[in-house]
């Protein structure tokens, strides 16, 4: 494996969505083909040993993550996407999780898309606050599936935040990231 700071590859992108408030962009980790690579195996290692069956990517990018994780694992992949509204014939069963990131959309994840007893890695691409990522684990719970662990390329969960996802192991590429565009809240 090649060494990689990935720190390179985020971008802070400060006062979105709004005056104050600041997002991180992995898009360069997409981009680059050898690095995309090795942030892959990197965050799909540690789930071997768990042996998901399932993989849920919160979208966008924890989705396109997700997906190559879960290819490298052998597993399925389950979008957990923001959808603003649904066709009236839409004929599969969908959960919507609430999420202030998703403030003109709903989060939803397709019921059938998992089964009791599947093992479930979640990946999404930031971790701040952990709300969208607790709003899926409480949908795969409720849908009889167990939690194996959650990777992410950035991790900024403060201990509290951390609490509240209970047991499942973070995974994650950049622990605590600091910047001047945003501090981690409680």
């Amino acid at each position: 494996m090649t060494e990689i700071d990935y720190n390179d590859y985020v971008e802070v992108i400060k006062d979105w969505p709004e005056p104050g408030q600041a997002v991180c962009d992995i898009s360069r980790i997409l981009e680059h083909p050898t690095v995309f690579h090795e942030a892959v195996v990197a965050l799909a290692k540690p789930f071997l040993d768990v042996q998901p069956n399932k993989v849920v990517g919160i979208e966008q990018r924890g989705l396109a993550l997700g997906s190559a994780i879960a290819y490298y694992l052998g597993c399925g992949i389950v979008p957990a996407r923001s959808i603003a509204y649904l066709p009236e014939n839409y004929s599969r069963p969908v959960e919507f999780m609430p999420s202030s990131r998703y403030a003109d959309r709903r989060l939803a994840l397709v019921a059938d898309s998992i089964d009791p007893g599947d093992r479930v890695a979640i990946v999404d691409d930031w971790l701040m606050q952990g709300t969208s990522v607790l709003a899926v684990e409480k949908i795969i719970e409720k849908l009889g599936a167990q939690i194996v662990g959650v990777a992410c390329v950035i991790n900024n969960l403060s201990e509290t935040r951390r609490k509240l996802l209970g047991r499942p192991e973070v995974h994650s590429l950049i622990e605590n990231l600091e910047t001047a565009a945003f501090t981690p809240r409680d």
